[in-house]
């Protein structure tokens, strides 16, 4: 894993994303040389031709999350999110040929397609060589917390480890029984591990230090279980976290000028998008006023920096009376939304009045999502960390919210805690950019609405 701006991110994809990009360019200008004669591949429209068809299929294996290794590496098996992806890049291109194809050589653009679509299959058919040699992880501890944390790692972890095994920390509860026995560096060396996680249960039955100091000097990295799943999983397990881990960490200390870019920002692109908006918000509120009786806005208590309740004001999707029995989680099909707020949910129209919030200063663009009093009482009290949250002002979207599908449960806030508590730890300009990057595909694909 590498970091960028306190942000971790796999340089796995980032090399399978250059790799494409090559092939894709490479293959488009070979094919426009086959049909079309190797003159077309040196005009300012084969060129510009081969340039946007490489970059419609990379757009369309994004929205596909083809980017996912662990989704690639499944769909290799199928080719069903690839077919997709290219029927998608497929009705991108009519556009693009209209614009760049005149006086082009014919077969110009049967070329480029033909060959887009042979350096997509042969990169993906390939993919085994940017997922080869995963990292050797080798995990000190047998108990509930070591066995969850190998479970974390193989079902998020996109194929980049292989988890070699538990060594026995003595834990007697629930020991896998894959446990390995002996000592930690020599268990470690005979496995050829990459890195030695520590995840023992009981911190009070003391560490091997002189077996985990061995494993460092030969060369392989020791870290702590949370700080293991913060780089490769980008979230910070609960189970896995101890208040030393936040304690200790430096990444947590304030700045004044990321607090004033912040907000900078935040005032000019909520202005800017509210102005833009603007006339979508008026076909909004007429939609709503004409499909159900009562007010145009929903407004609502929610929970914000420093535990301060704040108004959050949205476009009204569900019926007057939708909560005459008491606050409840949203669910899936839920029969209180209205016509009109259904499809306003799948767009995500109804969150636009928040910009206002924001620039009140009671939000911001990115951040964990407010939630309401009653149900921040409850969670408290189950949940551990769950009031560092109000460690920073909630947001209009956030880390948690591109990560994970929508909750409406007490399981699905402590998962959703775990990608807030990155963000809180982690957070910058830069994964502030790279969430609104994803937030995009998220809005226009209707994900995690509700």
């Amino acid at each position: 894993m590498a970091r960028v701006f306190n942000h971790w991110f796999s340089p796995r994809k980032v090399g399978l994303f250059a790799l494409e990009l090559m092939a894709l360019f490479s293959a488009a200008l070979a094919g426009e040389g086959l049909l079309a004669g190797p003159a077309a591949m040196h005009t300012r429209a084969g060129l510009a031709l081969a340039i946007g068809v490489t970059g419609l299929v990379q757009v369309a294996l994004y929205a596909g999350d083809l980017y996912d290794l662990g989704v690639a590496q499944r769909d290799r098996e199928t080719g069903t999110r690839l077919l997709r992806a290219g029927g998608l890049a497929l009705a991108f291109v009519a556009p693009l040929l209209a614009h760049v194809l005149h006086g082009a050589p014919r077969g110009t653009a049967l070329g480029a397609a033909a060959g887009a679509v042979f350096g997509a299959v042969a990169v993906r058919y390939a993919l085994w060589i940017v997922l080869a040699h995963p990292s050797r992880v080798l995990i000190v501890g047998s108990g509930p917390r070591a066995q969850e944390l190998a479970r974390s790692i193989q079902k998020d972890g996109e194929g980049t480890c292989e988890l070699l095994g538990f060594v026995d920390d003595g834990d007697p509860e629930g020991a896998p029984p894959n446990v390995l026995r002996g000592d930690v560096a020599e268990v470690a060396a005979r496995l050829r591990a990459d890195a030695v996680v520590v995840a023992s249960g009981d911190a009070r039955r003391g560490l091997p230090a002189d077996a985990l100091l061995r494993c460092r000097l030969d060369g392989r990295n020791v870290l702590e279980g949370a700080r293991f799943a913060e780089r490769v999983l980008r979230r910070l397990p609960v189970n896995q976290l101890r208040q030393s881990d936040l304690i200790y960490a430096e990444e947590l200390r304030p700045s004044r000028v990321r607090a004033f870019v912040k907000r900078a920002l935040d005032l000019i692109s909520a202005g800017t998008l509210a102005l833009l908006a603007a006339p979508v918000m008026l076909v909004v509120a007429a939609a709503v006023k004409l499909d159900s009786k009562g007010p145009l806005f929903y407004s609502q208590e929610r929970v914000g920096l420093g535990g301060k309740v704040f108004q959050i004001t949205k476009f009204r999707t569900m019926r007057v009376d939708a909560e005459a029995a008491g606050a409840q989680w949203a669910q899936k099909n839920d029969p209180r939304v209205t016509r009109v707020g259904k499809w306003l949910r799948l767009c995500r129209l109804d969150e636009l009045p928040q910009l206002f919030s924001v620039l009140r200063g009671d939000m911001t663009l990115v951040g964990p999502r407010p939630e309401r009093p009653v149900f921040v009482n409850q969670l408290k009290d189950v949940i551990p960390f769950y009031g560092l949250r109000e460690a920073v002002k909630p947001g209009v979207t956030g880390w948690a919210q591109i990560r994970y599908p929508y909750g409406a449960s007490v399981e699905d806030a402590r998962n959703k805690l775990e990608y807030d508590l990155y963000y809180i730890k982690n957070g910058s300009a830069f994964l502030d950019i790279t969430i609104l990057f994803h937030t995009v595909r998220h809005v226009l694909l209707g994900r995690g609405a509700r």
